[in-house]
């Protein structure tokens, strides 16, 4: 089963000398809550090349954020448990996929990955980033065949101009399942967590729990929830 590892804004990534393995601690502290992101994608190989892995990375929009980023925030936002117990809301308005390599293995440039996801008013993309302090990631280890073919079906989905579903994702949360699933990419568009669900859920990533997730009323704080509260997600473990 593939093995997902949640990080918070706050994770660094740490360089294992003999294996030049991945150490990613995952907890949460409000003093830390701006930290750059940067930091938790730094590009160490895993072990022997025998793994490989992807980021999730989730937007919490800033009090000053447009409106509607704001607005799909708090009516689509999730409830949470952090490591002290503590029970804290959830609130994310985006969410994309990030890879750190090609699928030969050659990292980007410093600091950037290819990020895939759709945006409202623009098409489905993928493309060379960098990520602001306000991306949460969550890291998920996969094997290298499946990296594979996941980075070139985002490559390929990028190319068909595929636009974006406004009705689908303001309904996400309050229409019936019937309405919702007649719309398809081809006709009616889609929006990035219904769409990042799919492919996910095409190459059995993510775990039992998150093949239960219905797509078309996957939501970015919902997708969080889901990847965050695998059996096998857990704190700091090296590979």
């Amino acid at each position: 089963m593939d093995r997902v590892l949640g990080s918070s804004a706050e994770v660094r990534s740490k360089k294992k000398t003999v294996f030049g393995a991945i150490l990613s601690d995952a907890f949460y502290t409000q003093n830390t809550q701006t930290e750059n992101a940067l930091s938790v994608l730094k590009k160490i190989k895993t072990v022997g090349g025998s793994e490989r892995y992807v980021d999730l990375m989730f937007y919490t929009p800033l009090p000053n954020d447009k409106l509607i980023n704001r607005v799909v925030a708090w009516t689509t936002s999730q409830e949470e448990y952090a490591v002290s117990g503590e029970r804290r809301c959830r609130q994310f308005a985006h969410v994309e996929i990030s890879f750190p390599h090609r699928p030969d293995n050659v990292f980007f440039e410093e600091d950037m990955t290819m990020g895939f996801s759709i945006i409202q008013n623009k098409n489905v993309s993928f493309r060379l980033k960098s990520w602001r302090p306000e991306y949460t990631p969550v890291r998920m280890y996969i094997h290298p065949s499946t990296y594979d073919k996941l980075y070139q079906t985002c490559l390929l989905l990028d190319l068909q101009n595929i636009k974006f579903d406004l009705f689908a994702m303001y309904g996400a949360v309050f229409l019936p399942l019937h309405v919702l699933a007649v719309r398809s990419r081809q006709l009616h568009g889609t929006y990035c967590s219904k769409i990042i669900t799919e492919v996910l859920q095409q190459f059995n990533i993510g775990g039992a729990a998150f093949m239960k997730l219905i797509p078309c009323q996957s939501t970015p704080s919902l997708l969080y929830k889901f990847v965050k509260t695998n059996p096998s997600f857990g704190l700091a473990a090296s590979v």
